[in-house]
């Protein structure tokens, strides 16, 4: 099914709507209840711990589940679909409710909009509420009578398992006398087991001062296709939302540092959708105005670690009297991939991020290298995982950015996103505000990436021995993150063309130059490279050109000219002239020459000539 597909989703045995039948649309049905459900939602239990819920807040919490579980069933586009139409999603959710007048509302579907569409980056997320659902109560003290007891003196925190979120809890009860009531989403085995240790963990060393309450929501009976999860922040929330109804609060507190909240795309081809912002103070700001209109009364979310790094608060935890919980949090996003016991797979963002922090805060003794599945700082990242090589080089360059540039270079890079934040952040009372702060934020960030480096060379690097060389100390020591990711890319493109291309043609050498590109592009597509056949059309002399090959995610094209009997290779260079000469300035040319029958003879003053353009590389293959 296409992503410009619209994916309509009935929920509590909502009547299809006629403009959902067209055959251009994609229907689920979604259902909890019944002999037949094929998702899970754990709100029976919830409510009999919690005593009683208000139809409109059980509505939410059906809500947030349904839009968490249909948006892990349809998958987002590919790695390699980077435009943005390509890779978000459309959504129309038809949902019976208790509250269908409330529901009904425009500036209620107004408000999940907003927060979803910000929130996940999809495309659209509609609603429409049919009347007409009811649950049975939990049980007898399911009614407006009975109410959990309350003091002023208590705290809601959401609970993730992860390092941030242990580290505000620990917060919580060390700086203050309060009550803390941890709020957690569980589905996964591995991620309940965490939270569920943690918790047993700080409830014997702070006794009746925690209570842990968990809604079960996940799929049941269909596969799981989509692995980014980020509207598991909306069920999140919405959990708290209802926890602080029960115990009429009007906050709870989300921790995650602001580096990670904030999320400035580390490539351009992150941008829009490929960014999380999961925990963005625009979405905070979205989420407050949501459950402000369900509870009728102004909820406020605290954000404590927004003016924090990794780094801080993993040097909070190190000065704590928990540090030895550390290694039981978990930062992974992709646990399900794990094959091993380790608890993290060493190579996503996250986990990369975890481990700088760790030894720029000097805890790494604390963190170590046994709860990560692939130790990428001095052992060799495999082959068939080179994304981490990615991953890793970009985060690194994106933090010597923020490390190096001045205040005004900031603003002026940095500028489409800081505007998405003038208005949301706590404490800024102007744009200057913003970027001031933002700025010093993410240059104490870049400053303690650069420590982290530091350390893991002190710590792992042996002056007697040569670094592995698809290591993270060895991407270090080259200063890859400091190459131009444009020649990066070109570099990464001839070493797979050269790994590759002469075993192909060992025997039989390509028919002409079609079958070449046609090998070429078969390689680039095995590799999941963003080069496309063809691509993109090129206007030059009133008229279009079309190179043999195109990226969608850096300005590279690639010219494949063959060099076989009866073509001298002069009039492969002219050929090569007159593309420098057609395509724009701002695009990098790569030539790659396939000469089996060495018509070259000076391969050296051959590619000299062109290469002193300063916009192209000559590959020379045989």
């Amino acid at each position: 099914m296409s992503n410009d597909a619209p994916v309509t989703v009935l929920c509590n045995g909502a009547e299809s709507l006629q403009e959902s039948t067209t055959c251009e649309s994609k229907i689920l049905n979604l259902n909890y209840l019944g002999q037949s459900p094929n998702i899970r939602i754990g709100l029976p239990a919830f409510v009999r711990n919690v005593y009683h819920l208000p139809p409109r807040v059980l509505d939410l919490l059906e809500l947030a589940a349904y839009v968490y579980c249909a948006d892990r069933k349809f998958r987002r586009g590919s790695k390699n679909n980077l435009e943005y139409h390509s890779w978000a999603r459309s959504f129309h959710f038809v949902v019976k409710v208790r509250d269908d007048k409330f529901w009904k509302q425009d500036k209620v579907s107004r408000s999940l909009s907003n927060v979803l569409e910000f929130m996940t980056g999809d495309r659209e997320y509609r609603f429409t509420f049919q009347s007409g659902h009811s649950t049975p109560p939990t049980n007898l003290f399911d009614s407006k009578q009975f109410h959990l007891e309350h003091s002023a003196n208590l705290s809601v925190v959401l609970f993730s398992g992860g390092l941030d979120s242990l580290a505000g809890t620990i917060q919580q009860l060390e700086q203050t006398n309060n009550y803390v009531c941890l709020v957690s989403h569980q589905s996964q085995p591995g991620t309940i087991r965490t939270q569920n240790k943690l918790f047993e963990a700080l409830k014997d060393h702070y006794p009746r001062r925690l209570a842990h309450y968990k809604f079960r929501c996940n799929l049941h009976r269909i596969r799981a296709r989509e692995e980014t999860q980020r509207a598991r922040a909306f069920l999140y929330t919405s959990i708290a939302c209802a926890i602080i109804q029960a115990f009429n609060q009007e906050c709870f507190f989300v921790y995650e540092n602001g580096i990670t909240s904030m999320n400035f795309a580390r490539r351009e081809d992150m941008a829009n959708a490929r960014a999380s912002r999961t925990t963005h103070p625009q979405t905070i700001f979205y989420l407050q105005e949501l459950f402000s209109l369900i509870l009728e009364k102004s909820v406020q979310i605290e954000t404590p670690f927004l003016w924090k790094t990794k780094t801080d608060v993993v040097a909070d935890l190190r000065d704590g009297p928990h540090l030895k919980l550390l290694p039981s949090s978990v930062s992974c996003s992709q646990t399900f991939r794990n094959r091993s016991q380790a608890t993290h797979c060493g190579g996503c963002s996250q986990c990369i991020d975890r481990r700088f922090a760790a030894y720029a805060s000097e805890a790494n003794e604390w963190d170590g290298p046994h709860i990560y599945e692939t130790d990428i700082i001095a052992q060799n990242i495999p082959k068939n995982k080179s994304e981490i090589k990615t991953t890793a080089v970009d985060y690194v360059r994106q933090a010597q950015n923020f490390g190096t540039w001045n205040i005004d270079r900031f603003y002026q890079k940095m500028a489409s996103e800081l505007s998405e934040l003038v208005d949301y952040l706590p404490d800024c009372s102007n744009e200057n505000q913003v970027v001031e702060r933002v700025y010093c934020l993410c240059r104490r960030h870049g400053q303690q990436v650069e420590k982290g480096m530091l350390q893991m060379r002190d710590k792992h690097e042996n002056l007697y021995q040569n670094l592995p060389k698809n290591s993270l100390l060895k991407l270090i020591s080259d200063r890859e993150y400091l190459k131009n990711p444009v020649a990066r890319m070109v570099t990464s493109i001839q070493k797979l063309i050269l790994d590759s291309i002469p075993k192909m043609f060992s025997t039989y050498p390509p028919k002409n130059e079609d079958d070449l590109n046609i090998k070429l592009s078969a390689l680039f597509d095995s590799h999941k490279l963003s080069l496309r056949r063809e691509h993109p059309v090129v206007s030059f002399a009133g008229g279009h050109t079309v190179p043999d090959h195109g990226s969608d995610t850096y300005d590279i094209l690639l010219e494949a000219k063959y060099i076989r009997s009866g073509i001298t290779p002069s009039k492969a260079s002219e050929g090569m002239a007159a593309d420098l000469t057609k395509y724009p300035q701002e695009s990098y040319i790569l030539f790659v020459v396939y000469d089996p029958e060495h018509a070259i003879k000076d391969d050296l003053h051959f590619k000299d000539d062109f290469e002193s353009q300063g916009r192209c590389t000559v590959l020379i293959l045989r």
